[in-house]
């Protein structure tokens, strides 16, 4: 069973509308499906309601509506419940996407001194997913003038990830482990052993369903198999649910995804890596499927997870993942979900390979370019603008003892200059000798293009350089089901070459020829251009 690295702190991503967010997971208390919320006496419109936790009312804040874009539509639909200096804030989200482990050393800290400004800590790269995340700031979100906070009924929990956070993690003493429930039986796996937890699955039949064997669900575009873990372990399948069920996580059986189901996961702790007990060979159903048994008894009295049962059963996924009938299971839903995208592609006249992995962001409208193509992603400073607004070219910035030109990219391409915030970020260059770097207004998310088709010129010819197109003509569909898209891909490689061209430096006729089959993508540039 993994323990925690002595450098790495557990954070929990999760989607609220276009952005991808994260918080660190000792602020994150427990994960709830949306439920109808209490008026409250608050006068904040970011403010929806009082959440019924247990017989308290928990102030529930809608991020979106904050930052003046109301109108969002939850979907699926869940309540985080964040724990901050013994007070408690619940925060709507779509849906929680992973968790996963980074150091905190490595994020990039953005400073603002407005109040929702410093909502955004900085940025943080999930390397399991490669996936860029934007971190919130704990205590700017219960710091945030005339916010309602309900005090945590339960503070002794605080105390108790403030020591593991402070003290026991740092000296790597502690495992980290997700308490769960399903049917009337309390589990335990560790975090960093599966892919991802999934609030309110919807359950999808199918013929072949029976036993353990529930029906399936669709995950990432795939069509994955769905199995009761009670049912599975053997230790409740006989007991009638009291609810459906809520939640399930997902893990990988021979390189295929596979989701157990459960009723809810019921926290995250971090105990003495030695708390877990071995058990007997005998009696339990698949005791071979446990690493063994967390005596309640590791809990103070106080704690309500002393009281739930004698012991959480501690999961081990390596060797579920060995068991021959999941493996079976998972290897026949991945065959028909590949055959099934396949006749998709077909269909559609889709691509099916040699596809880019993009980094999507905003400079109006969304654009993306190849994740390859960026070195770095830095916070981008006011403090680096010294030329005029009419110069596409901000300033300097000194990173990693190398001055590096940053433009503006919306301007460089012919648009006007972009309202740079700390929302906005610098993407960093290196092609043709040269680092580059170009300001974006924000960064939205890092996607798999599922379809890159072939496309006449986009418009009317603008911007020529040189006789040389600014950008190629190429567009890419990104994002799953009623955020698929299509966004222009822009060679930030074929920028740097172009400004080089420009600043009248040495670029080969090789080269040149690359910039041939460009295209200008804004409708609003002067044709006189030409």
């Amino acid at each position: 069973m993994s323990e925690l690295s002595q450098y790495e702190q557990g954070f929990g991503s999760f989607r609220i509308g276009e952005m991808t967010l994260a918080l660190p997971m000792k602020s994150v208390r427990e994960v709830v499906p949306f439920h109808p919320l209490m008026a409250l006496p608050c006068p904040h419109p970011w403010i929806k309601g009082g959440l019924d936790l247990r017989g308290v009312s928990i102030p529930v804040l809608d991020l979106e509506c904050l930052l003046n874009r109301p109108g969002h539509q939850y979907s699926p639909g869940c309540i985080l419940l964040i724990a901050h200096e013994n007070h408690l804030l619940g925060l709507i989200a779509d849906q929680v996407k992973a968790l996963f482990f980074a150091n905190p050393n490595s994020l990039h800290t953005v400073s603002s001194t407005d109040s929702i400004g410093r909502l955004f800590a900085g940025s943080l790269m999930n390397r399991e997913l490669n996936q860029l995340v934007q971190v919130l700031s704990t205590q700017a979100l219960f710091e945030l003038p005339g916010l309602p906070k309900a005090k945590d009924p339960e503070p002794h929990r605080q105390s108790l990830e403030l020591q593991t956070s402070n003290e026991d993690t740092a000296l790597n003493t502690r495992t980290p482990l997700m308490l769960m429930q399903s049917m009337a039986t309390l589990f335990a796996v560790n975090p960093k052993d599966i892919e991802t937890t999934v609030v309110n699955p919807v359950l999808l039949p199918s013929e072949y369903a029976g036993g353990f064997y529930k029906g399936n669900l669709d995950y990432r575009e795939q069509t994955i198999p769905a199995i009761d873990l009670a049912g599975y372990m053997g230790l409740g399948a006989h007991k009638q649910a009291q609810q459906p069920t809520q939640q399930a996580f997902v893990i990988r059986v021979d390189g295929h995804p596979l989701a157990l189901l459960i009723d809810r996961v019921l926290d995250i702790v971090h105990v003495p890596h030695n708390s877990v007990i071995p058990l007997p060979g005998f009696g339990l159903p698949k005791a071979a499927q446990l690493e063994g048994a967390l005596p309640s008894k590791v809990f103070s009295k106080e704690d309500p997870h002393s009281q739930r049962g004698p012991q959480y059963f501690v999961l081990s996924c390596q060797r579920i993942s060995e068991d021959q009938e999941l493996i079976e299971l998972a290897s026949i839903m991945a065959k028909a979900s590949a055959t099934a995208q396949q006749d998709t592609d077909k269909q559609q006249g889709k691509a099916t390979h040699g596809l880019d992995r993009l980094m999507v962001y905003r400079l109006g409208t969304e654009f993306s370019t190849p994740i390859e193509q960026v070195r770095e992603v830095l916070p981008y400073r006011a403090d680096i603008e010294i030329f005029e607004r009419g110069n596409p070219m901000l300033g300097m910035l000194t990173h990693r003892n190398e001055s590096i030109p940053v433009f503006d990219l919306a301007q460089w391409l012919g648009a006007e200059r972009q309202s740079l915030d700390h929302e906005s970020s610098i993407l960093v260059v290196n092609a043709h000798g040269a680092s580059v770097g170009f300001a974006v207004t924000s960064l939205t998310a890092i996607e798999n293009a599922q379809w890159e088709p072939s496309v006449p010129v986009l418009g009317e010819q603008r911007q020529l350089l040189h006789g040389q197109l600014k950008t190629t003509q190429r567009l890419a569909q990104i994002g799953e089901e009623k955020h698929q898209r299509m966004v222009e891909v822009i060679d930030l490689q074929q920028q740097v070459l172009l400004i080089l061209d420009q600043f009248g430096l040495t670029v080969s006729p090789a080269i040149e020829a690359v910039a041939a089959t460009a295209v200008e993508p804004f409708a609003h540039s002067d044709p006189a251009a030409h």
